[in-house]
């Protein structure tokens, strides 16, 4: 009878165990899905804000950083690109501009960039041109 009651507590022990050890892994997955969305949301309002910002002449590149809050900050690197059109005229105002977002990350430093080609003209041109 004590070894029938042993081997069942083994057996509960080792469930229990194993349905622990499972939503553990569950939340620390559940978590590292809201952290990214919520990278990916914060790199995309700062890309709408870069690009969006009103601006004078050549004052779009730039390589600064930005505060999010006390455990994030961001780099926003906008470089001009040099490229042609299919007449071979010389595209001005194209750059390339990448937001990577930085966050502690248990301890460590983790970073994720995101880049995307921005086309000034393009817009500037939709928006005087009543389009």
């Amino acid at each position: 009878m004590l070894l029938e009651a042993l081997l069942a507590f083994s057996i509960f022990g080792i469930a229990v165990t194993s349905i622990v050890i499972a939503l553990h892994t569950t939340a620390e997955l559940s978590q590292d899905i809201v952290r990214e969305q919520w990278v990916k949301q914060e790199a995309q309002n700062i890309l709408k804000e870069v690009i969006t910002a009103p601006r004078s002449g050549n004052d779009f590149e730039r390589d600064e950083t930005y505060v999010i809050d006390e455990f994030t900050d961001a780099r926003i690197v906008v470089e001009p690109l040099e490229a042609v059109n299919q007449d071979q005229d010389i595209l001005d105002d194209l750059y390339s501009v990448t937001v990577t977002i930085y966050w502690d990350d248990d301890g460590q430093r983790a970073e994720q960039s995101f880049t995307t080609t921005h086309y000034s003209n393009m817009f500037n041109g939709a928006n005087q041109g009543g389009r």
